[in-house]
């Protein structure tokens, strides 16, 4: 049957059941629905039925057909697969009219061939929105301090959603898209950043992502050169800024020493041979710094 021919069908019953309705009759037994299911690439099932007040469907006919006959794809009925539908002009004359007060609809609406359609569901007996499904949850992402960061998120059905962003918890003031740039980042935008997706029912939480915001490494404290007489004790020193944690590396010329990894380096009885230069490289995973060069020079 042709969604052409479906609607007439629809709209017969229909007036049927505005006549029950001046009749005193309760007609939202009375109203026949539709409804597709997906079953496969190739197939669907198609429904018509009686919306119960209990929630439930009452199917009173139902075939299996193919998408390609109808010009159709699984896209298009995907999101209201397995939910009762209604056109939409009728069901807001209904509603208009106070025929049915216990009937809800979806706050977003679907084109299927030269129709519009909602979702119908009885008030208190489920969610007549589309159920919403995350597909790409946003990504833990570093940035420099004054630089930019981005989130983005991706859900079906993605026509009919609405986006907000978090931040620690917090909703983010006009982050309602499903992507959030962030520019010139300070260090209070650091935290874990969430999206809340909704359909027009209960909202889906994404996945959190941590923003880390990097202060690169600087050094505020070069190693001194340092004299010393053999067997005595030689120590170099550091001090570094940034966004820790911090690595460090230290050298004797272009030797690396074996576990130097602190911020000082000590020998604890200088020989002859230990006199030269020694530096450190230091970095905080995302930046790198190499210190200058200090002099150790051995007297007898």
């Amino acid at each position: 049957m042709k969604p052409l021919s479906r609607f007439l069908a629809v709209l017969l019953v229909c007036l049927v059941a505005l006549t029950a309705h001046a009749k005193g009759i309760d007609v939202s037994q009375s109203t026949i629905l539709e409804r597709y299911t997906l079953i496969d690439g190739d197939t669907f099932q198609y429904d018509t039925g009686f919306l119960y007040l209990d929630g439930t469907f009452h199917v009173i006919t139902s075939i299996t057909d193919y998408y390609s006959f109808y010009g159709i794809s699984p896209d298009d009925l995907a999101p209201f697969s397995g939910k009762p539908i209604m056109n939409e002009e009728l069901y807001n004359s209904y509603h208009d009219l106070g025929i049915i007060p216990k009937w809800t609809r979806s706050q977003a609406d679907f084109s299927l061939g030269f129709f519009t359609y909602v979702i119908v569901a009885v008030v208190g007996k489920g969610d007549p929105n589309p159920a919403v499904i995350i597909t790409t949850q946003p990504e833990s992402d570093w940035t420099f301090l004054g630089s930019v960061a981005f989130f983005y998120v991706d859900a079906e059905p993605w026509h009919s959603l609405t986006y907000q962003w978090y931040l620690n918890s917090k909703p983010i003031p006009g982050a309602t898209s499903d992507s959030l740039w962030l520019s010139n980042v300070t260090k209070n935008q650091a935290g874990v950043y969430k999206c809340a997706v909704s359909s027009g029912g209960p909202a889906v939480m994404s996945q959190g992502a941590l923003l880390t915001v990097v202060t690169p490494i600087s050094i505020k404290k070069q190693p001194s050169s340092v004299t010393t007489k053999v067997g005595k004790k030689a120590s170099f020193k550091v001090l570094v800024a940034g966004t820790p944690p911090f690595h460090y590396q230290w050298y004797f010329g272009t030797n690396l020493i074996s576990d130097a990894t602190n911020a000082s380096y000590t020998i604890p009885k200088v020989q002859g041979s230990d006199a030269g230069f020694y530096w450190v490289a230091a970095d905080n995973i995302h930046t790198y710094v190499g210190s200058s060069v200090a002099k150790l020079t051995v007297t007898p």
